[in-house]
């Protein structure tokens, strides 16, 4: 009876007032947002001869060989007496709804972070409404094609059949292995935009081709996150201008600073964004589901590894039986049975704690007399479990984090349940503390 109230006197005055928590299932919302660059088949086409550019082929429409695209007028003056003799044009219906989506999809992805975004969309309605009234006059002009010939230098066809581009910016030969940081820095991008009407010099670009439905997104992310993709298959992208989700097949790059680089691969789709050299994106994976934990109640032990051939015999719940090496009175080598819990494990090791073990103690094989000095450490990472009054760790594996929580996986060997309770914050606790809530 003494004993027992020695022990309760000794648990009532080592005790430490912690607050818990309990464990339960839970995700954690990921920043899956990234801004991408796009990548393309795109060659550039430029002007044989001097003179004034018209073009008969609307910015993002798909040409075949021998469709026209521009016209070459060496002075100007004959187009301009053509348009007078056109008179007013009118816009169609389908005209009109190709306008009001171009409209709705520039109001649907605008960040008044990226003002510069409205030139573009400027330029692009601009260039619409030229191409459409220069469609007009060319079909006004039909009947008199030997005339309209003599007038302009020449009428340039495609040669290829692609979607044609207004617009360069010094991106379209960069290839994947060429993407460094300072491809993304946006400070310094510049979109040379191709006017309608302009005069320009032999061998000015004219337009571009885009001549392939295949393209990529490329976008720097955080490693870890980057190594989970591998092997993962298909991903689920939505493109945020258009919020169109759109199946992706990533490929990783890894460089030696630990910046990785996530090639997202479409086979379709790329007349969407024809235009666009930087997309934003949301992976559709945006919730990661496990046991959620507070980052306040994660601590980092140490730990001796011990060979698992060591191990003699399994005992209850996470005890294992070892062999101690022990020396009798007489100096004669002996051995002593230890029931050691143990906390994790490897391909080769068992984790085990110092409550029991101690450096330069030795463990026996059952077998023979080959010994294993107990040196040697790992550490894991987890919480205290306080479920039966005193701070027992159980081991932890994270998946994903944020600022406040952990998302860590379910029904592990080692690991938390469930409801269990942890302490809240674990950075004053020692292992088998008795604590109070």
């Amino acid at each position: 009876m003494l004993c027992y109230l020695i022990f309760l006197l000794y648990r009532v005055v080592t005790r430490r007032d912690v607050s818990s928590y309990q464990v339960i299932s839970g995700s954690l919302a990921l920043n899956n947002s990234y801004r991408g660059l796009v990548l393309r088949h795109e060659d550039i086409y430029t002007s044989a001869s001097s003179g004034y550019i018209t073009y008969f082929a609307r910015e993002g429409e798909h040409v075949g060989v021998g469709d026209l695209v521009f016209a070459v007028d060496q002075t100007g003056d004959s187009l301009k007496s053509r348009e007078e003799k056109a008179g007013e044009n009118m816009l169609s219906d389908s005209e009109l709804s190709g306008l009001r989506t171009q409209i709705a999809n520039f109001a649907t992805g605008f960040k008044p972070s990226v003002f510069y975004d409205s030139y573009d969309f400027s330029y692009d309605i601009n260039g619409s409404l030229l191409k459409l009234a220069n469609e007009n006059v060319l079909n006004i002009l039909s009947g008199i094609n030997g005339a309209y010939a003599s007038d302009l230098v020449g009428l340039i066809y495609a040669n290829r059949p692609g979607y044609i581009v207004y617009s360069t910016d010094g991106y379209e030969t960069l290839t994947q292995d060429m993407v460094t940081e300072d491809s993304f820095i946006e400070d310094t991008y510049e979109k040379n935009q191709l006017s309608a009407d302009a005069l320009l010099d032999a061998g000015s670009p004219v337009f571009k081709l885009i001549t392939d439905e295949e393209w990529s997104i490329v976008v720097p992310m955080e490693r870890k996150r980057a190594e989970d993709m591998i092997g993962g298959g298909n991903v689920k992208v939505r493109i945020l201008k258009t919020q169109q989700d759109i199946y992706a097949t990533p490929e990783v790059v890894f460089h030696d600073n630990d910046t990785s680089y996530v090639f997202l691969h479409f086979n379709n789709s790329v007349v969407n964004y024809y235009s666009d050299r930087f997309l934003d994106i949301e992976f559709s994976d945006s919730n990661e589901k496990g046991l959620k934990i507070p980052l306040s109640s994660i601590v980092h032990k140490q730990f001796f590894l011990v060979p698992k051939e060591y191990a003699v015999d399994k005992g209850e719940n996470n005890q294992y039986i070892f062999l101690r090496k022990t020396f009798l009175e007489d100096g004669t080598v002996s051995s002593e049975r230890m029931n050691i819990e143990v906390y994790s494990e490897d391909d080769e090791n068992y984790f085990v704690d110092d409550t029991q073990l101690r450096i330069g103690d030795y463990l026996l094989k059952n077998d023979n007399l080959e010994e294993f000095p107990v040196s040697k450490r790992g550490e894991l990472t987890g919480v205290y479990n306080i479920n039966k009054g005193y701070a027992d760790f159980r081991q932890i594996v994270i998946l994903y984090q944020n600022d406040e929580y952990a998302i860590v996986r379910s029904n592990t060997v080692y690991g938390l349940s469930e409801y269990d309770y942890i302490a809240l914050d674990s950075s004053s606790l020692t292992d088998d503390a008795f604590v109070f809530e």
